[in-house]
């Protein structure tokens, strides 16, 4: 019963950790790891970019049809960086 318990706890956990990131967060990991990159190096792009633009600046920029060049620049930078840890 106690290990039944345990791991009952962990999938609650689990799914909640999961149900605190926000649409877009969960939009941009799935399509960065649809593009092979790894799950934490994904999360790890989207906390830099959302630092540096914030959250709905982020969200600006990941909808438009033009991007600034500084926002790619930063997305590029922001990946290898994080390709790296």
């Amino acid at each position: 019963m106690r290990m039944y318990l345990s791991a009952l706890s962990l999938v609650l956990i689990g799914v909640s950790a999961v149900g605190c990131a926000s649409k877009e967060e969960r939009q941009f990991i799935s399509g960065c790891k649809t593009g092979g990159i790894e799950g934490s190096t994904c999360k790890c792009i989207y906390k830099r970019l959302e630092d540096k633009y914030g959250e709905d600046g982020f969200k600006n920029q990941l909808y438009t049809m033009s991007q600034t060049e500084q926002f790619q620049n930063d997305m590029m930078q922001s990946t290898m960086q994080c390709m790296r840890e």
